[in-house]
């Protein structure tokens, strides 16, 4: 089976963005069939270009995944990937524009990206725990501080720094959706 790797990151924000993605490949002729980190490489395997329609939906529970997979079934998607929280469906796209998506109602979309939003809020709190322990240490350290401690805590900094900007940025693209979808 001839396969292509094409390398893309997309954030958490991002989900729609990454369907429109998956949904362009299959067109072209190639569907999805992994995913490897660490530099997002999306594997695509060569199959007929028909119009496919792409949805992610974001579960943390592993309960009842059985039962949860089965539903989408019922209604016609096909599960074919799972990425941490992240799961992936795909179906022949249909002249119904209301069957081509897995959340038809306003609500319900926005409240995936309210549990999108209360995970990477979870993450950003695990994420800098160490700064809250680090900070107070280095402020209140009275004997001299070795270069490897330092240089070690600046590209900590700068770790930090670039990652509070994408928790950021996903932040407030996650709110946007969230006001566009949630009842007035």
């Amino acid at each position: 089976m001839e396969t292509k790797k094409i390398r893309r990151r997309f954030e958490l924000a991002d989900y729609l963005e990454e369907e429109q993605f998956l949904q362009e490949q299959h067109k072209k002729g190639w569907k999805m069939v992994d995913l490897k980190l660490p530099f997002s490489t999306y594997i695509f395997e060569k199959c007929d270009p028909e119009e496919y329609v792409y949805q992610l939906d974001f579960k943390q529970e592993d309960k009842d995944v059985e039962a949860y997979l089965q539903l989408f079934e019922d209604c016609g998607w096909e599960y074919f990937y799972k990425f941490g929280n992240w799961y992936y469906f795909r179906k022949l796209k249909s002249e119904v524009a209301e069957e081509n998506v897995i959340f038809n109602d306003a609500p319900s979309r926005a409240e995936m990206a309210k549990k999108v939003v209360r995970f990477q809020g979870t993450i950003s709190l695990v994420a800098l725990f160490p700064v809250w322990y680090l900070i107070p240490m280095l402020l209140y350290r009275n004997e001299e501080r070795s270069i490897i401690f330092l240089v070690l805590l600046a590209i900590y900094g700068v770790i930090m720094t670039v990652l509070t900007g994408i928790q950021v940025r996903n932040f407030l693209r996650l709110n946007q959706i969230i006001k566009k979808e949630e009842p007035k």
